[in-house]
């Protein structure tokens, strides 16, 4: 991308000492209108309930958020910034990238924490870097930076926030994505959504595929697991790696939790063969970025194999299924560094009865120590799950648990091998069958 093209940089350069006079000086203006254009891009703008307004001029396009101070939070504040899109050709993003991030010289000394390119669900191409955290006067600052390509146009956004983290970060974070997701380069651009277009879909139903290994935990330690994870697949070309919850169907989930599913499409085969590769289409972040991954693909029988690795379908549980038996989901981790040690388990109990009544209980419990400059100090925690009992339901892939106050609990669950109660996925959790009750 040539300088020329970035010559708002120039003029409109918005330094770290910039921003920390906005952050001590600049009060909230007046709330916006929900729908913006933004020198011919469009954008869906946080409603202003949620506090966010206008701030600032030039060629970026400003929203600031003010945080009270509180007894837990320094005062804060959030800034969204939007450039006007600039003339570019779609391969040099990662170049248009890099010259916006250095709009913040200190930030761009910072590396990379997370990072999500993929496409959006217009076709253009989308990048988005995270960084953490510079430090100047007393505010620690983060950076989000998106840049959107298409063909010919690029924008960029970015999420500034000065001593805000925790719950606020999160919050302000959220209404950014949601911006982010709203952006249209073109009046012919459509809101964002999961819609199949002509040849996806051809599967139906529920599949799921037991993956095994270890992993760090967060006490420096290794964990082995054992997942029964779950694809399920919607015959006009929705999938999802989650069950719905509450009853909902696979479109009301995904309108929801993006980030749960995406699109597919069956291709390769001929006349006499069938579908040789799926192509998937998943949601890979908040910011809406779509991911394309075309694996192997082959059907056995009522199972399928993706990319070499077994999905063997799962039946539903008819409507008034009652179980018989006690299940057990027990989880543990430790681990220990050279200065410190700590451990947590949990263990949660289901019995179901054929009279369609239910018991739960469970415990958990804690530990870590910390050794510093020769002393040792240590913190230790246990506790039980105040019990439950009522009555449950089955139907499809969910279980309603109705306790004798009358509240329900809905939860997803299956049953990975077909034929045997011997485990039971709970709300994605492993209920294994205890065999002496």
């Amino acid at each position: 991308m040539g300088r020329a093209q970035f010559h708002w940089i120039s003029r409109g350069r918005l330094v770290l000492s910039v921003i920390l006079s906005l952050f001590c000086l600049v009060p909230c203006s007046q709330a916006l209108a929900a729908p913006a254009e933004i020198g011919g891009l469009t954008v869906i703008l946080p409603d202003a309930a949620t506090g966010w307004r206008k701030a600032g001029k030039g060629n970026l396009f400003m929203l600031q958020k003010d945080f009270p101070e509180t007894e837990d939070d320094k005062r804060g504040n959030a800034l969204m910034q939007i450039t006007k899109p600039l003339p570019a050709a779609r391969n040099s993003l990662q170049a248009g990238m890099k010259t916006f991030v250095a709009t913040l010289p200190d930030m761009a000394k910072e590396d990379i924490l997370i990072k999500h390119y993929g496409v959006t669900a217009n076709g253009y191409d989308i990048r988005v870097e995270e960084r953490c955290c510079v430090h100047q006067k007393n505010v620690s600052i983060s950076q989000i930076v998106v840049g959107i390509a298409g063909d010919k146009r690029q924008a960029f956004l970015q999420l500034v926030l000065l001593n805000v983290n925790g719950d606020r970060s999160s919050s302000a974070e959220a209404d950014f994505a949601a911006l982010v997701r709203s952006v249209k380069l073109d009046p012919s651009d459509k809101d964002f959504d999961l819609v199949s277009t002509s040849g996806d879909g051809g599967l139906d139903g529920v599949f799921t595929h037991l993956d095994t290994g270890i992993r760090p935990n967060v006490f420096g330690g290794m964990d082995f697991y054992s997942d029964s994870t779950i694809s399920m697949f919607d015959p006009k070309g929705l999938f999802s790696t989650e069950l719905p919850k509450g009853g909902r169907s696979i479109t009301e989930h995904c309108k929801e939790t993006p980030t749960d599913c995406g699109l597919y499409k069956l291709t390769g085969g001929g006349f006499f063969s069938s579908a040789g590769s799926i192509e998937m289409r998943s949601v890979t972040s908040a910011y809406g970025t779509i991911e394309i991954e075309t694996k192997p693909f082959s059907k056995k029988g009522e199972d399928l194999v993706i990319a070499e690795a077994d999905y063997r379908a799962v039946p539903p549980f008819d409507e008034g299924t009652t179980l018989d038996g006690e299940w057990v989901s027990t989880f543990a981790s430790s681990g220990m560094t050279a200065a410190s040690s700590g451990s947590v388990a949990s263990s949660h109990t289901l019995r179901l009865h054929q009279n369609g009544t239910f018991e739960r209980t469970g415990w958990s419990g804690a530990s870590m120590t910390n050794e510093i400059g020769g002393s040792q100090s240590g913190v230790t925690t246990s506790g039980n799950r105040p019990g439950a009992s009522g009555s449950y339901k089955l139907s499809g892939y969910r279980l309603d648990l109705t306790d004798a106050g009358g509240e329900t609990e809905t939860m997803s669950i299956f049953e990975p091998d077909k034929g045997s109660d011997g485990l039971l996925v709970i709300n994605g959790s492993n209920y294994l069958k205890d065999a002496g009750k």
